[in-house]
């Protein structure tokens, strides 16, 4: 049959068929350039990578205006556009995105700055030949290999400098390491993997003189490698080390302290929490009162470099302030806010519980910008050590997926109150006994519930006009093992959901999202959510994805957790499938069959090759072609003994050539019932006899699927004196009688008895449940 998709051509102004050569992968993007802008100031900037033909727009969690009209991008691999960055906007690094006709790309870091940005410009590999820059300033620039970078500025006696390379926090692969030199080549300061910035480094140096100076930038291994930018920061502008607390309650309004830095005493600000976003950390906006300022010539400067803040859900609490004022005492559930000040300080927290309490306990601190590599141990009655954390190892990622080699220096435990314990002791310091400014963190407490995470596979999806995407996702258990149901819970005007639904104990799972033809939503963040029935209630949980953007070696040295999934349309594909509503029963050892629809525009007549999302556990889809032309197939589930029972969803795709283009064609969510190849149905579930009298049992042998094998048929645990033969049941056969026998001396009983059937699959025998029986054996009158 063939499908004209007009729905959607007719929104976008297009042919009403849609020619398979004029279909395109959804774009994606790998660089920018400038790698960030100044707010408020009109930037050109030029993003590669593919797919970028057509209209594109960005995508961004921030205000901006495209200052020039957009205009067709006939260049797939670059786009030029002109932006201007609202004023008001946070300082600080950003998820941009870029949306076409074809759908919506991956994320890529890009930086809002205040200051005038200039480029680096070889040849600048030597002091001799130091690169003339401005003060204060950015630099952009790259350091691939074992390339050293030299700049060269006019500085006062008596001034403040900041000098900051950023790079993991751009999403950069190098490891930086500065030096500050005079113009004499006299050491200033220095700075390599500064506290709270993981790999990047950051020095704030007092000028000893009037002079020129000399900031020389390299990569710490001279590799440079993955995308080997940075952003260098120099002049003297606001920079705190800590700010303080590092988080708060979700729609409150905190107070912060800044300290450190070029700031000269306690900085003072306030902040409000965002509800909800589509990112758990974004840039926070730090303005202070001039005289806050390190410098009279940089009058109205925001606080530079200042981490996002963290949200919760529960009431929050701080160690006290007084030195002498001993540890604070707080109720489960509770963050715990604190820092670690002066070096070697431990702090102590007391938590009212009770015997036999489930908690979770978890630190952030280095993975949000602390310098802490902290250590955290649980104390009983007289300070008995009851356990301790240090690092927390990578969550599992499900059955079939390779865990990331990602370790985080935050700890976190499970912890069960022992008996006779109403109180219990967190006693929290750094690894190394080390502490001051930068050292602040966060404990969160709270009850250890069965649980679970949902994961996404990819971090945005885009779904053809008229057609269907399949969104896959692992989950991480946590003492829940049931059944979880997936769905989403805002799907715009013009996009249904087939839900998921996840089978008991399996790892991953899938729904699917169809746009109809005439859909017009723009971009969008779907909020995907998993819901099980746990022991102590429901349990809904949004899915999130943690995006690496850089790494060095096993650590994560820049990721953002993403919630929910980002998604945009897409033009229709040159195929759309179509699967049952109805549920299909798939038989252990005999499989199902699953009827596939095919819709092809004009001219999509390439043959399709099917496959699946990840599978649960003993399912395997057969080789699976969709020929040339043909608008309709059969597809083969088979169902080891190992596949789970029960309900749950699968998602197949089907891949085929158009044109140029190697597309994957999403079917809506498909709904299985997982059942036995055989069932045994007793026309009584139990039965009486007399000492020396015989009676017979019908029943009936229900097969599934194309289970055709001979069974046998078996009555165990009867009463002493009782026997019936085993009865074999061709494959043609459905009915069956047992003849129960009871001998003349037989002892008046009332028994469990079972019925049973014996086969094998896959030649070995198949655990089938007994069917119970009861039987009496009553004494004659």
């Amino acid at each position: 049959m063939t499908r004209i998709l007009a729905g959607l051509a007719v929104v976008l102004g297009l042919p009403l068929a849609v020619s398979p050569s004029a279909w395109a992968a959804p774009p994606t993007i790998t660089s920018s350039v400038p790698f960030g802008a100044r707010r408020g100031i009109a930037t050109e900037v030029t993003i590669d990578g593919t797919n970028l033909n057509g209209i594109p727009e960005i995508v961004a969690p921030f205000v901006y205006a495209q200052t020039s009209p957009p205009v067709p991008n006939g260049d797939g691999k670059h786009w030029k556009a002109t932006l201007t960055i609202a004023p008001d906007t946070a300082l600080g690094v950003y998820p941009i995105r870029v949306r076409t006709e074809n759908g919506i790309s991956n994320p890529l870091l890009f930086s809002v700055g205040q200051l005038p940005q200039v480029a680096e410009k070889e040849e600048n590999s030597s002091i001799e030949v130091a690169q003339p820059i401005p003060t204060p300033v950015v630099v952009e620039g790259q350091t691939a290999g074992n390339d050293v970078d030299y700049f060269r500025f006019t500085g006062r006696k008596g001034q403040r400098i900041v000098v900051d390379a950023q790079c993991a926090r751009i999403g950069s692969g190098i490891d930086p390491t500065l030096r500050l030199l005079t113009i004499g080549q006299a050491y200033v300061a220095s700075a390599d993997d500064t506290p709270g910035l993981l790999t990047d480094a950051r020095l704030v140096a007092t000028l000893p003189e009037d002079t020129d100076y000399v900031i020389e930038l390299s990569d710490s291994r001279y590799q440079g490698g993955g995308r080997p930018i940075y952003r260098l920061l120099v002049g003297a502008v606001p920079v705190a080390e800590e700010v303080y607390p590092i988080g708060g309650r979700r729609g409150e309004t905190i107070g912060l302290e800044l300290r450190g830095g070029t700031l000269s005493g306690l900085g003072v600000a306030a902040a409000t929490l965002n509800s909800r976003a589509s990112f758990e950390s974004l840039p926070l906006r730090v303005t202070l009162p001039l005289p806050q300022a390190s410098d009279p010539g940089a009058p109205g400067l925001d606080v530079e470099s200042v981490t996002p803040l963290l949200k919760s859900d529960v009431p929050e609490q701080r160690e006290a302030t007084e030195a002498n004022a001993g540890p604070i005492r707080a109720a489960v559930p509770v963050v715990l806010n604190g820092r670690i000040d002066p070096p070697g300080d431990e702090d102590r927290f007391i938590l009212a519980v009770t015997p036999g309490q489930k908690l979770r306990i978890e630190v952030d601190a280095s993975d949000y910008g602390s310098a802490l590599d902290g250590t955290l141990q649980i104390l009983g009655d007289k300070g008995k050590v009851l356990a301790s954390a240090d690092d927390t190892a990578p969550p599992n990622p499900g059955k079939g997926k390779k865990a990331p080699p990602i370790s985080s220096p935050d700890p976190s435990l499970d912890f069960t109150v022992p008996a006779g314990l109403n109180e219990i002791t967190l006693a929290f310091r750094d690894l190394e006994s080390r502490g001051g400014i930068g050292f602040a963190y966060r404990i969160r407490v709270v009850p250890s519930t069965a649980a679970f995470d949902v994961l996404l596979d990819d971090p945005q999806v885009s779904i053809p006009g008229g057609g269907t995407a399949a969104v896959g996702v692992s989950v991480t258990r946590k003492g829940y093992n049931g059944p979880i149901a997936l769905n989403v819970a805002n799907p715009p005007v013009g996009l249904t959901v087939r839900p998921g639904t996840i089978a008991e104990g399996q790892l991953a799972g899938s729904l699917t999202v169809t746009a109809a033809p005439d859909a017009s939503f723009g971009t969008v963040q779907l909020e995907v959510v998993g819901e099980g029935n746990g022991s102590d209630g429901p349990i809904t949980v949004r899915a999130k994805k943690t995006i690496i953007f850089a790494m060095q070696g096993p650590l994560a040295t820049n990721k953002m957790t993403q919630v929910g999934l980002a998604a945009a349309l897409a033009l229709p594909s040159p195929v759309t499938l179509e699967t049952p509503g109805s549920t299909i029963e798939v038989a252990h050892g005999a499989g199902g069959t699953i009827p596939l629809k095919v819709y092809r525009s004009l001219g999509a007549d390439t043959a399709l090759s099917v496959s699946a999302l990840a599978l649960p556990t003993g399912l395997t889809l057969a080789d699976a072609k969709i020929a040339e032309k043909k608008d309709e197939a059969k597809v083969v589930l088979n169902a080891a003994v190992e596949a789970p029972l029960g309900a749950m969803t699968i998602a197949l795709v089907a891949k085929g050539k158009f044109g140029q283009v190697e597309e994957t064609i999403a079917a809506p969510e498909l709904s299985l019932n997982v059942v036995r190849p055989v069932t045994l149905e007793l026309a009584s579930p139990s039965l009486e006899v007399k000492p020396g009298e015989s009676v017979e049992l019908k029943a009936k042998v229900v097969r599934k699927g194309t289970f055709k094998e001979e069974v046998t048929a078996k009555l165990n645990k009867l009463p002493a004196g009782l026997k019936a033969e085993p009865v074999k049941v061709a494959p043609d056969q459905t009915e069956l009688t047992f003849k129960i026998e009871a001998d003349a001396k037989a002892a008046a009983a009332d028994a469990k008895a079972e019925a049973a059937l014996i086969f094998q699959v896959a030649k070995k025998d198949y655990p089938l449940p007994a069917t119970p029986l009861a039987v009496k054996v009553v004494m004659p009158n």
